[in-house]
């Protein structure tokens, strides 16, 4: 399986990459798209309805399968900041990582992921 790197900027000066597996066996799996869209939006949801600056959310959808796992990550920023972050992170992952077994985008505001393998402890 190999990786292919994205860049994209998210505000002013902070840079940002995505990371999405280029195995391209889930194409057309409507179902795993579905759930990648649950558990992103979810995500965001969870993440930066807390008013805490530092704050991870991790969640799994549904309980059967597809099954996929989720985390979010905001670093001490402004919920208003976390928020955008958290919402550019999600338009790049479903835009090119949507039909793949995981992904990734992290900057230095936020973080989110998703794998169809259990990566939460």
């Amino acid at each position: 399986m190999s990786i292919q790197l994205c860049r994209v900027a998210v505000a002013g000066d902070d840079a940002s990459a995505s990371y999405c597996s280029d195995d391209k066996y889930f194409k057309g799996d409507h179902d795993l798209k579905a759930s990648i869209k649950a558990v992103l939006g979810g995500l965001l949801e969870k993440t930066t309805a807390s008013a805490d600056s530092d704050i991870e959310s991790k969640m799994q959808h549904p309980a059967d399968n597809p099954r996929v796992y989720g985390a979010a990550f905001c670093e001490k920023s402004p919920t208003e900041a976390c928020a955008h972050c958290l919402r550019v992170a999600k338009k790049q992952l479903l835009r090119g990582c949507d039909h793949t077994a995981g992904a990734e985008f992290y900057s230095e505001l936020c973080y989110l992921r998703f794998e169809i393998y259990n990566f939460l402890n």
